[in-house]
């Protein structure tokens, strides 16, 4: 265990590093001007000594060298610069804003697991019915349905016909029941067909075999059996999904105004707020490999034979 955590803190340390590098040099090379951007949101025009006084304020004047090297050493001492729009820490930004995104996404991988178990549990164990046939068309109908697509649907059904659900902002769990079945729905319903693959792929294996001859059911098996080695690959892309939402829930936010991390992303990608998109970034990062790691210790719980 201890060769499984110094491997995956070097990932960790590798994977910030490299992405801190890459989106450096693609905002460097991103077409917009900060400064001017930012003199000219209100439709003013900025004359050229505005625009060079601005420019040497945020540092963009520098080697592009120093800059690299200045980020780099903020983000390693955990001071991300400061905020061009805002005038405020990015950490303190990003932070604010991050219970939000948390709180969605955690809403979102609930909805997503629910329907992973409950459809691929069900659909394994009536394999031959009218339940299974029906589990394909809603995986196919899951898949190819956009995010986007399907927030609007949930919101002209359950807000402007029915007016059951708010259809924007945060605030009571009524607010939270719309984003979050936009989010985890669609991939719950794919995670549900592989589940259910998975678990029909197990009842050939010996153990299985030896169960049936004991005189156990198949339900019987399925559940308390099977079940354990087939949801090992799901238990990874449960996981993988989770820090998706963490870090990719923009489209989402947008459509239901939800405050969080990628509402705000959006408006400093328009302002060419570099410290902010570049802090954003690295804590999606961090927290994507944060995930990933704690799901691979699920999983070597889960399967001890993984630990070699």
């Amino acid at each position: 265990m201890v060769r499984f955590w110094i491997k995956h803190i070097a990932q960790l340390l590798f994977v910030i590093l490299f992405t801190a590098t890459f989106t450096f040099l693609l905002l460097r090379l991103a077409p917009g001007d900060p400064a001017y951007i930012l003199l000219t949101k209100n439709d003013i025009p900025a004359s050229e000594e505005a625009l060079s006084a601005v420019r040497k304020e945020l540092g963009l004047t520098e080697s592009l060298g120093s800059q690299y090297v200045q980020w780099i050493m903020d983000i390693f001492t955990w001071q991300w610069g400061i905020s061009y729009v805002s005038k405020e820490p990015v950490l303190e930004e990003l932070l604010k804003r991050l219970p939000a995104t948390i709180e969605l996404a955690t809403a979102g991988l609930l909805v997503m697991m629910s329907v992973t178990l409950i459809m691929g549990i069900s659909t394994a164990i009536y394999s031959t019915g009218w339940l299974d046939r029906m589990g394909r068309v809603i995986a196919l109908l899951g898949s190819s349905i956009p995010s986007f697509w399907l927030g609007f649907l949930c919101i002209y059904v359950f807000s402007v016909r029915y007016g059951w659900l708010p259809s924007m902002g945060r605030g009571s769990w009524k607010h939270l029941v719309l984003p979050a079945l936009t989010l985890g729905l669609g991939m719950g319903t794919v995670y549900a067909r592989i589940l259910r693959s998975n678990m029909l792929e197990m009842m050939n294996q010996s153990f299985v075999k030896a169960a049936k001859a004991r005189g156990l059911s198949n339900s019987r098996i399925l559940l308390f059996q099977v079940f354990r080695h087939a949801v090992l690959p799901i238990v990874t892309m449960l996981g993988t999904s989770f820090a998706f939402m963490l870090g990719g829930s923009i489209i989402v936010e947008s459509i239901f105004s939800w405050p969080g991390l990628g509402k705000y992303i959006m408006k400093a990608i328009q302002l060419r707020d570099y410290p902010i998109i570049q802090g954003y970034v690295i804590l999606s990062s961090f927290l994507f490999v944060i995930i990933h790691i704690l799901v691979d210790f699920i999983s070597v719980l889960i399967d001890p034979r993984l630990r070699i």
